[in-house]
């Protein structure tokens, strides 16, 4: 599996905006100019995406860089342009899911904040969110750039056939209305597109509970639970397309 990437870069803050996985078929590797043309138009990427995976906020690093350095620290010039990123941690989890039933083919993975940055959902951060998606949808200006940062909840189309989501356990509807608005308005809208959902939940919540919490579990989780989930992630795409599981 190959993992491609557009970073952009704005204020010192750097942000994913388009990325896909590429599930290679055996003793195949492609470039980033051939995922261009997997995607070129609306007939290919029809023909090429499998699905959609809504993860929290993307923690990257390009092919041939540090990890544990900031990239505008380094020696990186290659933002604006699909570059091949490292296939990291939770991403791994997926690799190992899809491999099988997703080969030679793409799935694309959207953020609901693109914004580059571990520990992502400490409280300042997601007072800050929660205020700028209060102007997201006036003609006041954002504290970060709105089309760096944000999906256009309103009129998303995810990709594919299914859409999976693993943005995790941590939206509070009561602290943080506004981040709870924008990610059940991106989940509503796909379900009235018809897409395949499936998710990842904690037993004891049930299904319907995660869905009024809009709380689906994540392979980042770092908890006791954390290989419970990505268990479940698995076994959820034992099904084609996958389905909801529980965790326990």
């Amino acid at each position: 599996m190959q993992y491609f990437g557009i970073l952009e870069t704005k204020y010192e803050e750097i942000f994913l905006t388009s990325s896909y996985l590429y599930f290679n078929r055996d003793d195949e590797t492609i470039t980033a100019k051939e995922l261009k043309q997997l995607i070129k138009t609306n007939k290919d990427r029809k023909k090429n995406i499998a699905g959609t995976v809504f993860l929290y906020n993307p923690v990257v690093t390009p092919v041939g860089f540090d990890s544990n350095k900031f990239l505008l620290d380094q020696d990186f010039d290659q933002f604006d342009e699909y570059i091949e990123l490292k296939s990291e941690n939770h991403i791994t989890t997926f690799k190992q899911a899809m491999a099988k039933q997703c080969a030679g083919k793409l799935v694309e993975l959207k953020n609901l904040f693109n914004l580059v940055e571990e520990n992502i959902d400490a409280s300042q951060l997601l007072m800050k969110f929660n205020e700028d998606l209060e102007t997201y949808n006036s003609a006041q200006n954002t504290e970060f750039d709105r089309d760096l940062m944000y999906l256009d909840a309103q009129n998303i189309i995810p990709a594919g056939k299914f859409v999976f989501f693993a943005w995790g356990e941590k939206i509070n509807p009561k602290e943080f209305s506004n981040i709870d608005d924008y990610a059940r308005l991106i989940y509503e809208r796909t379900v009235q597109m018809g897409k395949k959902v499936a998710f990842v939940y904690k037993k004891e919540k049930t299904l319907h509970g995660s869905i009024e919490l809009m709380q689906f579990a994540s392979p980042v989780q770092y908890s006791k639970y954390k290989h419970a989930i990505n268990h479940s992630i698995k076994k959820s795409f034992e099904s084609n397309p996958p389905i909801p599981i529980p965790y326990e």
